[in-house]
């Protein structure tokens, strides 16, 4: 009887821990505006429900209001742990997975509008972009390290209209690197042919995205006139936490002690 319930305690703590290493991604939250230099215009967010979620950004009326410059607007849709009340913020040691498929409209390619998956940094740490744009179609990764999975001049460049998946995953220090980050970037694009995989270690002295940083997906537009447009679609989006290197090591040990108890009874 004895043995029975000190193995019940056992099985509890480990249950406990894994759900208490990390928060979970429960939903996303808008973050409207961020750029807003074309206050007036018609905007709608749709963050969908839950995770995954389909999500929606559509910005259009974007006559320019006379105040301030008139560059763009930018508007984010990131991660929740509160069931889309406000963002979920991690710090350098916590690692996450994104994928969305994402289509992004207009009614004009130029001037650029711009959509995908980003990493805004905290604690002065620069953002991290992986995105797609109308001008130039390029498929490209700014901000870490950069690189171009496909662009018009290439022959293999981003068609607005057209549906693609982006995956972004930040594997913390401590996983690959025991002072770096990893940061890996996929994308599937079937109108392309695309289908490959970019990872870098992080090179600034933190490793990784400072403490702080919220994650999740944007839409941005600099409208040719006030009849432009931007539809950025992102359906089917998860998110997830990639368990903290402190963490797994408490479940394994948490796991061994059990099994040598187990071992000696």
């Amino acid at each position: 009887m004895i043995k029975s319930i000190s193995r019940l305690l056992s099985v509890s703590a480990l249950l406990w821990l894994l759900p208490a290493a990390q928060a979970q991604i429960n939903g996303f939250h808008a973050n409207p505006r961020v750029f807003n230099d074309f206050s007036t215009s018609s905007l709608t967010i749709n963050t969908g429900s839950g995770n995954p979620a389909n999500i929606t950004i559509d910005d259009r009326n974007l006559a320019d209001d006379g105040v301030g410059g008139s560059f763009a607007n930018r508007h984010d849709v990131l991660a929740s742990s509160d069931g889309g009340a406000s963002n979920f913020t991690f710090n350098t040691g916590q690692g996450f997975k994104i994928s969305t498929t994402m289509t992004l409209s207009d009614g004009s390619n130029a001037p650029r509008k711009e959509a995908g998956i980003r990493i805004n940094g905290g604690s002065g740490t620069s953002d991290v972009l992986f995105i797609v744009n109308s001008d130039a179609g390029e498929i490209v990764t700014f901000g870490g390290p950069f690189h171009s999975f496909g662009s018009n001049a290439g022959g293999n460049g981003y068609v607005p209209g057209t549906p693609i998946t982006l995956s972004m995953e930040y594997d913390p220090p401590g996983l690959v690197s025991p002072t770096q980050g990893r940061i890996s970037y996929t994308v599937n694009y079937p109108t392309r042919g695309l289908n490959q995989t970019f990872s870098s270690l992080y090179g600034n002295l933190e490793g990784g995205p400072g403490n702080g940083s919220s994650f999740g997906v944007y839409g941005q537009i600099s409208p040719a006139n006030a009849a432009d447009f931007m539809t950025a679609s992102f359906s089917s989006t998860s998110a997830s936490l990639v368990p903290e290197p402190a963490s797994i090591g408490a479940i394994a040990l948490s796991a061994l002690a059990f099994g040598a108890r187990r071992r000696v009874r």
